[in-house]
C-alpha cells in the first residue's frame, strides 16, 4: 500500500472532521453512514484499492484521523475550551453516559458543580448551569435535537418534539384549547371521582404501610385517562397496575440514557427493534389514538370533554395548529401519557414524603383547611379553592412550589441550544458578566424554574397544579401520614434521574383524622 495513498486517507479524515464542524450531523448519521460506505464501495470497485486489506487499513487510518483531530480540536480549539469541568467530559459525551451509569446523574451533576463552579462543561459542546442569571436569556433558546431524536422530519412530530420555533407557535395554540381555566373546569367532576376512589383505597389500608409511590402512579394514570383520553384505565378500581404504566417506566429509562447522546437513539430508530422499550410504549400510545378515533367516528366534535378529542378535532379539521400527519397525532399522545402521569405522581410522592418528614407543616395545612371546611372532607368542593381563597390556604400552594423545587420532576433539565451569536449575560445579583458561545447545548436543573419559562412553559401547569390541589387538600382533610416503620430514611438517595424522576417505594401509615369522623 503507497504512502500516497496513506496520507490521502489520512487528509480524508482531517476533511471530514472539518466537514463535521459546517452542518450539524447528529440526526443525520444514518445517512451519512450509507453515503460514506458507499463511497467506500465505489473505491474498491473501481481498483483503488489493490485488496481489501488495503481498502481496511485505509479506512482505519481514515477512522483514526478523523478520531484525533476530533479530540485535540475539543480539548485545545473548541470555543468551550475555557469553561471549567472535567477533562473527559471536554472529549466525550459518553463521559455523560458513565456518570448516569446508576441513573443518578442529578447528583453526579451536583458534585461537579460543588468542585468546578457552578457554570460547568458537561460535555464537548454542552454547559450545565446552576446560576438563575442567564435564566430568561436561556429560556428563549430553541430546543436541542434530544426532542426529535426519534424523527428527524418536521411533519411527524408533536408539540413536544418540534426543534422548529414557528411549528412551536401553531402547534402551541392546539395544546392551549383544551388546557384553559374554562376547560379544567370541565374536567373537575372527572378529577374528583377518580380522587374518591383513592382515598377509599387509602381507608381500606385501615393504618396498615402503603406504598404510596405505587399508588400515587396509579391515581395520576387513571385521572390522565379520564381527562386525557375519556377512558377509566381502573388502576385504582381494580386494584392493580395497568400494563401500560410499566411500559412507561420502561420508555423513560431509556430516555434518560439517550438524553446524554441523542445521536445514538436517532441511529437506533433506523434498526428494526433498535430502540427497545421505547417501541411498545410508543405503539401503545398510538393504539389509544386508534381507538379514540374509532369510538367518535360519526358523533358530533362541537365540545370535546377530553384533550385527544380536541387534538383529532383540530386534526380532521386541518386546523393551522393541528397535528401535520397522523404521525404527529401519535407523538402529541405520547406526550400527554408522560406529562400528564409521570410528573404530577412523582411531585404528589415527593409531598407526602416530605410532609411525613416535618409532620408540623402537615397540622399547620391540616388547621388552614379546616378554617375553609369546617364541616369535615366531606363538604369539599374544588370551586370553593378559587384564586379568592388562596390567601387562606397559602400553605398548599407553597408545599406544592417548595417540593417542586426541592425535587422537580425534570431533575437534570431540558437542554436549549444557543442561537448562532451566542448569549451576554450581564453582571447580575453579584453573579459576573458572562459570554455562552453559539451553538451549545444548555442545561439548566429545573429546581430553578420547574415548569419551564418562555414559550417552552408547560402547557399543563394549570391542570397539573389543580389536579395536586385537589388531591393533596382532600387527602389532607381525611387523613394524618406518617412514615411506615419499615422506612430507614433512605428515600431520596435512591430517587432516579432517567429523563424524569424514578421513584423508590416509599412506604406510609395514613390514620383517619378524629376531626373526620
Amino acid at each position: 500500500m503507497g504512502a500516497t495513498l496513506l496520507i490521502c486517507s489520512a487528509l480524508v479524515g482531517a476533511g471530514l472532521h472539518a466537514c463535521s464542524q459546517l452542518r450539524e450531523l447528529d440526526l443525520a448519521l444514518p445517512q451519512t453512514l450509507f453515503s460514506l460506505g458507499a463511497v467506500a464501495f465505489a473505491a474498491i470497485y473501481a481498483g483503488v484499492y489493490s485488496t481489501a486489506t488495503n481498502a481496511a487499513i485505509s479506512l482505519s487510518i481514515t477512522t483514526l484521523s478523523l478520531t484525533v483531530c476530533t479530540l485535540v480540536y475539543r480539548a485545545f480549539f473548541h470555543r468551550l475550551r475555557k469553561f471549567p469541568g472535567p477533562f473527559p467530559a471536554k472529549l466525550t459525551k459518553f463521559y455523560g453516559v458513565w456518570l448516569s451509569r446508576n441513573n443518578q446523574y442529578h447528583f453526579e451533576v451536583e458534585k461537579l458543580h460543588e468542585k468546578y463552579g457552578d457554570v460547568l462543561r458537561t460535555g464537548p459542546r454542552e454547559l450545565t448551569i446552576s446560576r438563575a442569571s442567564p435564566l430568561l436569556q436561556i429560556s428563549a433558546c430553541g430546543k436541542t435535537n434530544f426532542y426529535s431524536m426519534h424523527d428527524s422530519n418536521l411533519m411527524r412530530l408533536g408539540l413536544a418534539s418540534t426543534t422548529s420555533i414557528d411549528d412551536h407557535r401553531k402547534r402551541r395554540r392546539g395544546w392551549n384549547i383544551p388546557l384553559t381555566p374554562q376547560q379544567i373546569s370541565i374536567y373537575d367532576d372527572s378529577i374528583h371521582s377518580v380522587v374518591s376512589i383513592f382515598l377509599e383505597r387509602i381507608a381500606e389500608t385501615a393504618g396498615k404501610p402503603t406504598n404510596i409511590t405505587e399508588w400515587n402512579s396509579w391515581l395520576s394514570y387513571d385521572i390522565m385517562g379520564i381527562v386525557g383520553y375519556g377512558k377509566d384505565f381502573g388502576n385504582l378500581r381494580n386494584n392493580k397496575e395497568h400494563n401500560a404504566i410499566k411500559l412507561l417506566r420502561e420508555s423513560v429509562a431509556v430516555l434518560g440514557f439517550f438524553k446524554q447522546v441523542p445521536w445514538l437513539g436517532n441511529l437506533l430508530v433506523h434498526i428494526p427493534g433498535g430502540l427497545g422499550a421505547l417501541e411498545p410504549f410508543t405503539k401503545y400510545c398510538k393504539d389509544l389514538v386508534t381507538e379514540k378515533q374509532q369510538l367518535i367516528r360519526g358523533k358530533s366534535l362541537d365540545s370535546p370533554t377530553d384533550i385527544v378529542t380536541w387534538f383529532i378535532k383540530s386534526f380532521e379539521e386541518k386546523k393551522n395548529y393541528a397535528a401535520h400527519t397522523i404521525e404527529g397525532l401519535h407523538d402529541d399522545s405520547r406526550s400527554l401519557v408522560v406529562g400528564g402521569s409521570d410528573t404530577t405522581s412523582a411531585t404528589m410522592t415527593n409531598i407526602l414524603y416530605y410532609l411525613s418528614l416535618h409532620p408540623h407543616y402537615m397540622k399547620k395545612l391540616q388547621s388552614e383547611l379546616d378554617s375553609v371546611f369546617p364541616n369535615g372532607p366531606s363538604t369539599f368542593t374544588s370551586n370553593k379553592l378559587d384564586h379568592s381563597l388562596f390567601d387562606r390556604v397559602p400553605l398548599l400552594e407553597g408545599i406544592i412550589n417548595e417540593t417542586l423545587r426541592l425535587n422537580p420532576p425534570v431533575s437534570s433539565g431540558n437542554p436549549r441550544v444557543t442561537p448562532p451569536e451566542g448569549i451576554h449575560v450581564p453582571t447580575q445579583g453579584g453573579e459576573e458578566a458572562m459570554y455562552i458561545p453559539g451553538d451549545v447545548n444548555v442545561l439548566m436543573p429545573q429546581w430553578i424554574f420547574p415548569f419551564q419559562l418562555g414559550m417552552y412553559n408547560c402547557v399543563g401547569k394549570d391542570l397539573g397544579m389543580w389536579e395536586m390541589k385537589i388531591v393533596l387538600s382532600r387527602l389532607a382533610l381525611q387523613f394524618d401520614v406518617c412514615f411506615a416503620p419499615e422506612e430507614d430514611g433512605k428515600f431520596q438517595e435512591r430517587i432516579l434521574d432517567t429523563w424524569t424522576l424514578t421513584l423508590p417505594s416509599l412506604n406510609l401509615v395514613f390514620t383517619e383524622r378524629k376531626a373526620a369522623e
